[in-house]
């Protein structure tokens, strides 16, 4: 008997999620899978239900919902025994999308019935975890913006995007130390990626591997508004590369240092937005410490 408990984002996506038992006990035979389902009902009750999951004896732990929820779930379940699944009803699912976990919620069960498992690299900073990316910068403002509206579509997201294109202004200096090498920067963008999708199928990290062992940085220096509108049209292209403000790193570890300590940094977690006063961020990547089935 195989002990899986799923926890539900109810407010995910498009807020409908038909994630019951009674829906679930369709699809997991009774002689074979004990099946709990659990509900969330604000940001960081997820990983409470996990906590408990996993007192429970779960063999197997579910988020269903997009990043953020993923994010509460596997944080609990790093260095673990424990199975992740995944049933992506989120509106990113940029985790979700690299490791080809179908968004049909019928097709997402198979997958978790299989069991079929692999160990994904986990990334962290100051000993909080992320499994898709931080951004800090123009990422952030994006997210701020996101969040702000009670509606989370690519059309939500593309509109928070545009309001950042004509608002952003990033008045902090960062210290940025990267294979050895310290560079002093205003930058409009620090992106660090664990995967080779942003979410909605967009990227910026397209050359990130889940379990290589490393973290994709791109860092993108201080751009006028000139600027800022000619990225936005070479990263639809896929060509942001092409800017002579932008670098791509591959790193194992790295040093964020906060220059202006008087004012408070806002970055973006697995696409949640995080505050911060510390004055100096460690990045750092952990091979291979959780196991998802995808």
């Amino acid at each position: 008997m195989k002990i899986v408990h799923f926890i539900v984002n109810p407010i995910a996506g498009k807020g409908k999620s038909r994630i019951t038992k009674h829906y679930l006990s369709a699809y997991f035979e009774k002689n074979y899978f004990s099946i709990v389902v659990k509900h969330s009902s604000y940001k960081g009750h997820a990983t409470l239900l996990v906590q408990q999951s996993i007192n429970e004896k779960a063999e197997i732990i579910v988020a269903c919902g997009g990043d953020g929820t993923i994010n509460e779930v596997a944080s609990c379940l790093v260095n673990s025994k424990i199975l992740l699944g995944i049933i992506p009803i989120g509106s990113g699912n940029g985790l979700a999308r690299n490791l080809k976990i179908p968004k049909n919620i019928k097709k997402a069960i198979q997958r978790i019935k299989e069991q079929k498992a692999t160990s994904i690299d986990v990334g962290r900073i100051n000993g909080e975890y992320f499994f898709s990316n931080i951004g800090f910068g123009f990422a952030a403002n994006t997210i701020s913006n996101f969040e702000s509206s009670s509606n989370r579509r690519l059309f939500t997201y593309l509109k928070a995007t545009l309001q950042s294109i004509r608002s952003f202004k990033n008045d902090a200096k960062y210290t940025i130390e990267i294979n050895g090498k310290e560079a002093v920067l205003n930058p409009f963008l620090v992106f660090i990626s664990n995967t080779n999708i942003m979410g909605y199928n967009f990227s910026i990290t397209r050359k990130a591997i889940l379990n290589d062992g490393f973290l994709d940085v791109v860092i993108i220096d201080r751009l006028n508004k000139f600027k800022i509108l000619y990225f936005a049209f070479l990263f639809l292209l896929k060509y942001e590369h092409k800017i002579k403000e932008y670098s791509y790193h591959r790193v194992k570890n790295a040093t964020i240092k906060i220059e202006n300590q008087d004012i408070e940094i806002i970055f973006e977690l697995d696409g949640e937005l995080k505050r911060t006063n510390p004055v100096e961020l460690h990045l750092e990547v952990l091979k291979e410490s959780l196991k998802v089935i995808a």
